[in-house]
């Protein structure tokens, strides 16, 4: 597959300065070209109509090929997301995309998988390792939650895209927190660093500070897990998934041979 519509893509990235606080990670604000933006804005399939329930929302997504997708802070059918949200924070739900219908949004999410984005990714934070590669667009909706906490060590590599719709984004509560750790829990820091041999884990938003919030629109964020021992990251949604929903391109390098197994909870420590 040719990569000229998109070149400039992966220049992007070779050609940004990795930003070290909190951690290592780049971060690239208007990163589409506003042709490739505009296709996904006024793309009926990646942006509905305001709904009028959550029952209407889940067969419009339905209906236009999102599939509810398993995923860390989530529950995994809409009758246990409906039930638990009504009662309880922090039961949130993600849809992906699978079909598109639009076939230059297909050419984009197929360049997003290929060989060539996927090198670059690998070259700009230096991964040596086999890994493999998935991008997807996808919502979360409201509730949706991830404590503070640095991706297990399976993940080479995670970057996320904003392609939100309405214009008013950036005063929701919707986005990725990048945050350190207070002075008196820095001995999980150590931990971590120190004993590779555990996975890590997620901790209360208490035992961290917010460095940066990622919520202008179009904005690329990429980061290296195993580049710091507390690459912590965060995000708690609390807003009207009727209007619109939190929606991204999301993806991952997964590294295909793993052997970390063991496990702790931070209280454990």
């Amino acid at each position: 597959m040719s990569n000229e519509e998109y070149e400039y893509i992966l220049e992007k990235i070779l050609n940004s300065d990795i930003k070290t606080i909190p951690f290592e990670h780049i971060e690239i604000n208007n990163f589409l070209y506003e042709e490739h933006l505009k296709l996904l804005l006024s793309d009926n399939q990646i942006h509905f109509e305001e709904m009028h329930s959550d029952d209407e929302l889940y067969f419009k997504l339905l209906s236009n090929n999102y599939k509810i997708q398993s995923f860390p802070g989530c529950v995994s059918t809409w009758t246990e997301y409906i039930n638990k949200i009504i009662l309880t924070e922090g039961y949130g739900i993600t849809f992906r995309l699978h079909e598109y219908n639009n076939k230059k949004i297909e050419k984009l999410l197929l360049f997003l998988n290929s060989k060539y984005f996927h090198s670059v990714l690998e070259t700009k934070f230096n991964i040596e390792q086999s890994t493999s590669i998935i991008s997807a667009i996808q919502k979360n909706l409201n509730g949706y939650e991830i404590s503070p906490h640095p991706d297990i060590r399976q993940k080479a590599l995670t970057y996320l895209l904003n392609i939100n719709k309405n214009d008013d984004i950036e005063n929701h509560d919707v986005h990725t927190h990048l945050l350190e750790f207070k002075p008196e829990y820095k001995k999980i820091e150590k931990f971590w660093e120190e004993k590779k041999e555990y996975n890590r884990f997620w901790v209360p938003w208490d035992y961290c500070n917010t460095v940066k919030k990622i919520s202008k629109n179009n904005t690329l964020l990429i980061f290296k897990p195993t580049s710091s021992p507390s690459s912590l990251h965060a995000v708690k949604l609390n807003y009207n998934h009727l209007n619109f929903q939190r929606t991204q391109i999301y993806g991952n390098l997964l590294y295909n041979n793993c052997s970390w197994s063991k496990t702790i909870k931070y209280n454990e420590i």
